[in-house]
């Protein structure tokens, strides 16, 4: 379930879901504003795969005919800070982390095959929710939220692409997400993740994010992601422009087309994720291409 660094896109098999995994409800969210039966119902009759409702610092049960439901909690510390997406498909990972209050011990305890923690929001607030300092001191998460959709009514930015590749550039292996962070209506269908998978369970859904055979999109759809040798390929549906990025957040080439293949042999740089661009604000987002020798 590890990621394959050099290519986290090396298995090809199945076909992409798209699910949401930051999902707040009323009651159990103090700030949730919506129920869990008109949650699921909102992403039912969508064209949604997969959903965890991530209520903070309770483990809510739902079930959903037409979904496959992933479980997961926000976590945070009792002054409120601090938060952390916790999924796991294994019964009795996440009930115990509720009754943890600090989050360096969160990330010391929690860190294993069977969970997977995402530093949510990291550019909320003006005085941002995480610095990218503080990114960096941490450690034994997964990935941080590369867009959180809410952020756009709220204070501070919804993109945090400038954190990734900080972190990215300073040696560390994260992973990128986006998501809807939904609390009200109006909070719907910004940002998604896409996984390639075989089978349709929770467990294999689980197991791709886990691995990073997925892709983070606010709207950019992508057809596929693959690596032959030196070269690597992204194909869009509606894709308009497609950005490499590399080291310390360079562009190392923009393909106004909804494809690009790159020769990496070309570059000079420790990592390579791609960015593309669709109409309006929306895009897409790969994981990163570590150890570019094939």
């Amino acid at each position: 379930m590890a990621v394959n660094w050099i290519n986290p896109y090396a298995n090809r098999e199945g076909t992409w879901k798209k699910g949401n995994l930051h999902t707040h409800t009323s009651p159990a969210s103090g700030c949730g504003r919506v129920s869990l039966g008109q949650t699921l119902a909102f992403y039912e009759n969508e064209d949604y795969d997969f959903l965890s409702i991530s209520d903070h610092m309770k483990l809510t049960q739902a079930k959903s005919d037409r979904l496959i439901m992933i479980p997961g909690i926000e976590w945070n510390r009792p002054d409120g800070g601090g938060h952390v997406g916790l999924y796991s498909c294994t019964p009795g990972t996440i009930e115990p982390a509720i009754t943890i209050n600090d989050q360096e011990e969160l990330l010391v305890r929690l860190p294993c095959r069977d969970s997977l923690l995402i530093l949510n929001h990291p550019s909320w607030q003006l005085r941002p929710h995480y610095r990218r300092e503080e990114l960096l001191a941490l450690s034994g998460y997964d990935g941080i939220e590369v867009f959180n959709g809410v952020i756009k009514r709220l204070e501070g930015y919804e993109l945090s692409t400038d954190k990734w590749d900080y972190l990215l550039s300073n040696g560390r292996r994260v992973l990128g997400f986006a998501s809807d962070d939904f609390h009200i209506k109006n909070d719907l269908y910004a940002g998604w993740n896409v996984v390639r998978t075989k089978d349709v369970s929770s467990e294999s859904i689980f197991t791709a994010l886990k691995s990073g055979n997925f892709y983070a999109s606010s709207g950019v759809i992508l057809a596929d992601i693959y690596r032959e040798n030196d070269h690597i390929t992204v194909e869009s549906v509606n894709g308009e422009e497609i950005q490499a990025i590399g080291h310390d957040g360079r562009v190392l080439q923009i393909v106004k087309d909804r494809w690009i293949t790159l020769d990496i042999s070309k570059w000079d740089t420790g990592y390579i994720r791609f960015t593309i661009y669709g109409m309006g604000s929306s895009m897409a987002w790969t994981q990163p291409f570590f150890n570019l020798e094939a």
